[in-house]
C-alpha cells in the first residue's frame, strides 16, 4: 500500500508540497494508511489525520506515515504540529527521497508562517521564519539535487528575508520619528502650560525683585500715624520737671498782665485811621 500526499493550499509564490507529485511507498499494506489516503484525496484532513495516527502506531518506523501526518496537519493550519511531523519524517533512518520531501514540506510550513506574520507587520519574526524555510529548502536540495521547485522556493525565501529586513528597518525609523515628534509635542505643551500659569498669576519677576531690593517700598510697622500718636501718649504720661512747670506759670502770668494791652491793640487795629483836621 502506498501513501499519497495530495496537493494542499500552498503559500503564494511557493511551489506545492513535495508529496503532491510522488507517492511514499511502504513495505506492507496498511488499512489505516489506505483510509487516510482516501480521506486526504477528499480534503478531509481531520479524519485523515486520525487514520494516519493509527497507521503510525502500527508502523512506528515508517517515516512516510509521518510525512503524510504532517501534510494532514498542515491542511488544518496546525503549523507547529506539522513541523514536528516533518522533522520526524526527515530522520536519517528514512529513505533519502522521503527525507527530501520532508525538508521541502518543512520549508513550506515555515514560509507560510512567515507570510502570516509579515501581514501582521511583525517583520523581524517573519524574517526568522523565512530563514528557517531557506535552511529547509537547502537541506532538501542536498538530498535531491536539481529539484527545481526546491531551488525556486529557496530563492523566494532568500528574497523575502531581504524584504522583511528592509521593512523592519523602515518600521524602526518610523517609530523613532514618532517618538521624537511626541517628545517635541510634550515639550511644547509644557511650555504653553507654564506660560498660561504665569499669565494667570499676573506676577512680574522684575517688579518683585525691585520691591524686595528697595527698602523704602516696604511699610515700616513702627512708623505712621499710629506710631506718632503712641509716642504722644507716652510723652503725656511722662512727669514734667519742676523747673519747666515754674517757667510755664511765669509765662502764663506775664501773658495775663499784657493781655489788656494786646486787646487794645487788636481794637485799634480794626478802626479806620483818624481824619486829619489840618
Amino acid at each position: 500500500m502506498r501513501l499519497v500526499a495530495p496537493i494542499l493550499c500552498c503559500v503564494v509564490g511557493l511551489a506545492v508540497p513535495a508529496g503532491a507529485s510522488a507517492w511514499s511507498p511502504l513495505r506492507a499494506e496498511n488499512p489505516n494508511a489506505k483510509k487516510g489516503n482516501a480521506l486526504m484525496a477528499q480534503e478531509q484532513y481531520g479524519p485523515a489525520l486520525q487514520a494516519y495516527d493509527e497507521a503510525a502506531r502500527e508502523l512506528p518506523e515508517a517515516r512516510a506515515v509521518q510525512l503524510n501526518r504532517g501534510l494532514a496537519l498542515l491542511g488544518q493550519d496546525l503549523s507547529e504540529q506539522a513541523k514536528e511531523a516533518f522533522v520526524a519524517a526527515a530522520d536519517p533512518s528514512g529513505a533519502p527521497s522521503t527525507r527530501a520531501d520532508a525538508y521541502y514540506d518543512l520549508g513550506i510550513a515555515y514560509a507560510r508562517e512567515g507570510d502570516t506574520v509579515s501581514q501582521q507587520e511583525e517583520y523581524e519574526q517573519a524574517s526568522a521564519h523565512f530563514r528557517e524555510a531557506a535552511d529547509a529548502f537547502k537541506r532538501s536540495l542536498r538530498l535531491r539535487p536539481g529539484d527545481r521547485n526546491a531551488a525556486w522556493n529557496l530563492e523566494y525565501a532568500l528574497k523575502r528575508i531581504r524584504e522583511e529586513e528592509e521593512q523592519q528597518e523602515q518600521q524602526e525609523q518610523q517609530e523613532q520619528q514618532e517618538q521624537q515628534e511626541q517628545q517635541e509635542q510634550q515639550e511644547q505643551q509644557e511650555q504653553q502650560e507654564q506660560q498660561e500659569q504665569e499669565s494667570e498669576s499676573g506676577s512680574d519677576p522684575e517688579s518683585e525683585s525691585d520691591a524686595e531690593s528697595d527698602p523704602g517700598s516696604k511699610s515700616d510697622p513702627e512708623s505712621g500715624p499710629k506710631s506718632e500718636s503712641k509716642q504722644a501718649e507716652q510723652q503725656q504720661q511722662q512727669p514734667i520737671p519742676r523747673d519747666e512747670v515754674q517757667r510755664f506759670l511765669d509765662a502764663l502770668e506775664q501773658s495775663e498782665e499784657n493781655l489788656p494791652l494786646q486787646r487794645a491793640r487788636q481794637r485799634s487795629a480794626g478802626r479806620p485811621p483818624p481824619e486829619k483836621d489840618w
